[in-house]
């Protein structure tokens, strides 16, 4: 008994289903798809095949798919096909056609539905920019959409998220075009928009300036066509001094500071240095500064070595030694008094570095072993050399120089000089010459001198 009850229950439901199918059907005879004509101006303008869930924007972006391109597969080419049944036939040219810009001159506030013979309007960019369903309706089997041309339009720049040109409306406000360009971005004011009314007899432009936070009732002033609004930016607006410190710091890092804070406070905040921190070669380097074009500098390095002057060679050769940008600051003397002597005010972007101390000097040139050498005090430059094993017979007797770890700097050697850690001892080696060169060199000089003597000889007699 319990049996032929399932089986009738069965049956039953399977009927129910049968039905719903049929009347289903009956609604939509096409099956998965309904038809909708679209025109106006849209770049493939025809009756196209839409799901039932369809909405106004997925029939809009069906038509604004490039006729020309090449599809990826063959099923999407079937696909296509199935949704687009009746195309305008002059569009449906497989040659390559030079569309206008769609985009920038259609009208997507004023999008026209008709249905059952009534015809509605619906703003489609404030589904788009705002996310208002109501707006953006789901088709139906026979609707038919146009799309026009714009009419007019209002500007809003600066500021916001979607800046350039809005589609006008009667009866647009203020409040209306900046939600539809999303409003103010972080550091945008309101309390300093810039209003620009046309006039259109005049065809010039009013402006002022209204502060929307003070004042609220310029949020609901209405705009004319060809109106201008901007949002300016608050330059200190997550504005901040950030300088960093690396190196023999105890906490090194980015730290925002006051304009007013030292290069003591600021080693203070660092933790202090290390004992391995080596003083004496600190490096305090403005980054801004130091990635500033050096238009002159760059001039004199796009020249040949002929084409330079004295000058201009002295000039290339300190700017390739020496960092743009950095400080003349003596940290040992900072660290030592504590800040009361030679302390400085820091910049956004400075850089703090302090090396490790490495007490050698680096010998490198024509001799035997050149490399690092350990620091000795009070030993003289010649020390350093005798311990890399002396010269090598291609040395330059007179060019050996020094030069300095912290400044770049290049010395003559002198018994004056004092060595340092970091400090570079130099060993250049000789110019190969050749015996023929030299004495063509020799030979013009000579014959211009007798050309100068010869010529000096006439003028008196």
């Amino acid at each position: 008994m319990k049996t032929k009850l399932s089986l009738v229950l069965i049956f039953t439901m399977l009927a129910v289903c049968l039905c719903a199918i049929n009347n289903i059907s009956s609604m939509n005879p096409t099956g998965n798809y309904i038809s909708v004509a679209l025109s106006g101006y849209v770049r493939y303008p025809g009756t196209y095949k839409v799901l039932p869930v369809d909405r106004l924007s997925d029939v809009i972006a069906q038509a604004m798919l490039d006729p020309g391109a090449e599809l990826e597969s063959d099923e999407e080419e079937m696909t296509y096909v199935v949704k687009v049944t009746n195309p305008i036939p002059l569009l449906r040219s497989d040659s390559k056609m030079m569309f206008p810009n769609f985009e920038a001159f259609q009208s997507l506030r004023n999008v026209l539905l008709t249905r059952n013979g009534v015809e509605k309007s619906y703003d489609l960019l404030a589904y788009l920019r705002t996310g208002d369903i109501e707006q953006n309706p789901i088709l139906r089997d026979s609707d038919q959409v146009h799309v026009p041309l714009k009419e007019n339009i209002v500007f809003v720049n600066g500021s916001v998220g979607f800046p350039g040109e809005i589609e006008y409306l009667p009866g647009d406000t203020i409040r209306r075009v900046l939600e539809l360009a999303l409003g103010p971005v972080p550091g945008g004011m309101l309390s300093a928009l810039r209003i620009s009314k046309f006039d259109p007899e005049t065809k010039s432009y009013q402006h002022s300036t209204v502060n929307l936070e003070t004042d609220p009732s310029f949020w609901d002033m209405e705009l004319q066509p060809n109106d201008r609004i901007m949002v300016p930016f608050d330059n200190n607006f997550r504005k901040k001094i950030a300088v960093t410190v690396s190196g023999e710091f105890m906490l090194g890092g980015e730290y925002v500071i006051t304009d007013s804070t030292s290069l003591w406070e600021l080693i203070q905040l660092a933790g202090g240095v290390s004992d391995r921190a080596d003083l004496e070669n600190a490096v305090v380097l403005n980054k801004p500064y130091n990635q500033e074009p050096d238009r002159e500098f760059e001039r004199i390095r796009s020249r040949s070595m002929a084409e330079l002057t004295p000058l201009e060679y002295s000039y290339l050769r300190i700017k390739l030694r020496q960092a743009k940008g950095k400080y003349s600051v003596d940290i040992a003397k900072i660290v030592a008094t504590e800040g009361r002597a030679g302390d400085i005010k820091l910049q956004d972007g400075d850089q703090i570095y302090i090396p490790p101390k490495m007490d050698v000097i680096w010998v490198s040139g024509q001799v035997k072993y050149p490399g690092l050498i350990t620091y000795v005090e009070g030993k003289d430059w010649k020390y350093y050399i005798e311990q890399a094993g002396g010269y090598t017979n291609n040395r330059n007797i007179f060019g050996t120089r020094i030069l300095r770890g912290d400044s770049g700097n290049w010395l003559k050697p002198s018994k004056k000089l004092v060595m340092r850690p970091g400090d570079t001892v130099f060993v250049p080696d000789k110019q190969d010459r050749d015996l023929w060169t030299d004495f063509r060199d020799v030979l013009s000089v000579t014959a211009s001198a007798i050309t100068i003597i010869l010529g000096i000889q006439n003028l008196i007699y």
